[in-house]
């Protein structure tokens, strides 16, 4: 019986350490996928805030097409 202490213990303490590791490097894992996932909404935030401002600058640029239009109407008019 005591031949058998030693292996046993031996084989308990090895899978109490592969257990720790493992539970570590998930844990790792986790925080880094956390740390992933409010980068990406940081992103989209940003893409967002730049889509309403392109769409603000489009509609500038439309309404500034049309004034151009009606000056280069009215300079025709004036020949």
């Amino acid at each position: 019986m005591s031949d058998a202490i030693i292996p046993i213990a031996f084989f308990v303490i090895l899978a109490g350490a592969i257990v720790a590791v493992s539970y570590f490097q998930t844990q790792r894992g986790r925080e880094r996928d956390r740390a992933y996932a409010e980068a990406m909404e940081g992103y989209r935030q940003a893409v967002e805030a730049s889509r309403s401002e392109a769409e603000a600058v489009r509609l500038q640029l439309t309404e500034l097409n049309l004034r151009v239009k009606a000056m280069e109407t009215l300079l025709r008019a004036v020949d």
